[in-house]
């Protein structure tokens, strides 16, 4: 299901790069691809210099998504305004439907990658109906390989010392990092209520009420002079 999702994504970009062309779709595979790799080795660094950015379950896939999303805009527009807002390359017809129908396709395939993986680091597939369809951990089996690939191979042409498995470990450490997020935050004890336990009902008081006999009132005692009118 989700393999299948991210070939329909991948084939309406085929479809729009077979409109724009071999030349154009080239240029727009390179930035996605420089974009994706950005954020997530830019990510650590980002969060080492603002904690705060990080401390959120999506904090990490928010601020990976920033990172690539400025990237592309910026790539784009300088793509856009030196060379192929400057420059028509004319192309065989076969190369200009073929070749930027696969071009087109393998860049869809790499953003369904990048922003499914992104997804299911969130907290959005906590929820029990999801949790039963295990979508978090199929969408990562599928996500995860097309996203190191991709950043493993822009990592060899940019970088002196390439070593596929440092993305690998980047990408496995953003999956725990979120993990231990999301157990954070469900397990986070309530301010109100200072104990797990139930509330139990008081027990019921079987001894018997007993009634207690108020003592009577005293009444003042009155010394009653015997006037002896006698003595007068």
């Amino acid at each position: 299901m989700v393999f299948w999702a991210g070939i329909l994504v991948a084939a309406l970009f085929a479809r729009l790069a077979i409109k724009m062309g071999f030349y154009e779709t080239w240029a727009m595979l390179f930035n996605i691809a420089v974009s994706v790799y950005l954020g997530v080795s830019l990510m650590p660094i980002l969060i080492e210099l603002v904690p705060s950015a990080g401390n959120t379950p999506y904090g990490s896939a928010l601020t990976i998504f920033g990172i690539a999303i400025g990237a592309f805009l910026i790539l784009h527009g300088i793509s856009f305004v030196f060379f192929t807002g400057q420059f028509s390359v004319s192309l065989p017809k076969v190369l200009n439907i073929i070749g930027a129908g696969l071009l087109g396709f393998v860049a869809g395939f790499l953003v369904w990658g990048f922003v499914s993986f992104l997804v299911s680091t969130t907290p959005i597939f906590e929820s029990a109906y999801l949790k039963q369809l295990d979508l978090g951990s199929q969408i990562r089996q599928t996500s995860v390989p097309v996203v190191c690939w991709w950043c493993s191979f822009v990592n060899k042409i940019v970088s002196s010392k390439a070593n596929g498995d440092t993305i690998k470990q980047e990408l496995n450490g953003l999956i725990k990092n979120t993990e231990k997020k999301k157990r954070s935050v469900i397990t986070e004890p309530n301010d109100t209520d200072e104990t797990n336990e139930p509330n139990t009902p008081p027990e019921p008081n079987n001894e018997p009420n007993k009634v207690g006999t108020s003592a009577p009132e005293k009444k003042p005692r009155t010394i009653r002079r015997n006037i002896d009118t006698d003595n007068m």
